[in-house]
């Protein structure tokens, strides 16, 4: 019982550090430090159009942006992606994943590795990793519309430094279940719908909440080579959040991108550029507030159709 209540008392002494270091270096209060789990977006596509995915078919992402976008994919797609959130050298975030089309009467496999953690003094504090296996299937499809219904099985892995004493602190494995909904009207218009850990998971002995997350949104391609898309965030007993966004095929296998994000207020912007099914994406946000930029860097490849 002691040695529980010990354990129990450097654990959150490391998690009190770990949130005192962000703290100093940033200059703000505890509130902006991320969550367990948090929604560190993984597309830099979607960053540079305000977070806004949920509508927009994104088919190397799907397995964390919504896996019903593989219902309407009619290709093969692997990708990585990269960033330090607001450049701070002791976050670091890496995402690798990819589908794999099976033909229209089976859908799109999707899979997913998602790896953050935060290290000071090259001492690992936490160590996050989200593995996913995702599948799309479309359930209706004429000449101008169409429905898809998606599903992902994640397995969450949370792992703690060690002590100053060299005491482990522990980990945990849960697994949460995404479900998600895109349909298309009129070749033009498509909305989209996510909910996030629809099974509720809780992580650890103390039973920290995995947050759940409803995304909702709509994306209109008013002209060929143009998408906007607006979609609303609503994470359980916070604000809610909007993001808006706009892609523009500007020139040969060029697109360039923006958005905004409100609570906290941010301004996205970025490119991609598209050439033998390689694609490398850029985006770019502001921090909200005191916090400074964040950028990020990815790489894609397609067969059987076009990179994104």
């Amino acid at each position: 019982m002691v040695r529980n209540s010990t354990t129990r008392m450097f654990r959150l002494f490391r998690m009190f550090r770990t949130a005192l270091v962000a703290v100093a270096m940033l200059g703000l209060s505890a509130t902006t430090v991320q969550a367990t789990f948090d929604n560190v977006m993984v597309s830099p596509r979607t960053r540079a159009m305000g977070d806004a995915g949920v509508a927009v078919p994104t088919v190397g992402f799907a397995a964390y942006l919504n896996p019903a976008a593989l219902g309407l994919a009619t290709h093969s797609e692997v990708n990585t992606s990269y960033v330090q959130p607001y450049g701070l050298d002791f976050f670091k975030l890496v995402y690798a994943g990819g589908a794999y089309h099976l033909g229209q009467k089976y859908g799109t496999l999707g899979v997913g590795l998602r790896s953050f953690g935060v290290d000071y003094k090259n001492v690992d504090l936490m160590k996050e990793a989200t593995y996913t296996l995702s599948h799309g299937i479309g359930l209706y499809e004429d000449l101008h519309s169409a429905i898809a219904l998606g599903y992902s099985l994640n397995l969450y892995r949370l792992e703690f430094g060690k002590t100053t004493e060299d005491e482990e602190l522990g980990s945990d494995t849960v697994p949460g279940v995404d479900l998600g909904l895109l349909v298309t009207l009129h070749e033009r218009t498509r909305l989209g719908v996510l909910v996030k850990n629809l099974n509720n998971p809780t992580i650890g002995v103390d039973a920290e909440e995995i947050p759940q997350r409803l995304h909702a949104g709509i994306s209109y391609e008013p002209y060929l080579g143009v998408i906007t898309t607006f979609e609303f965030e609503n994470v359980l007993g916070e604000d809610l959040q909007y993001h808006g966004g706009i892609e523009m095929h500007v020139a040969d296998g060029l697109y360039l991108r923006a958005g905004t994000i409100t609570n906290p207020s941010k301004l996205t912007a970025g490119f991609g550029y598209t050439t033998q099914g390689f694609t490398v994406n850029y985006g770019f946000s502001t921090g909200g507030g005191t916090l400074a930029n964040t950028h990020q860097f990815g790489l894609n490849y397609a067969w059987g159709g076009e990179a994104e």
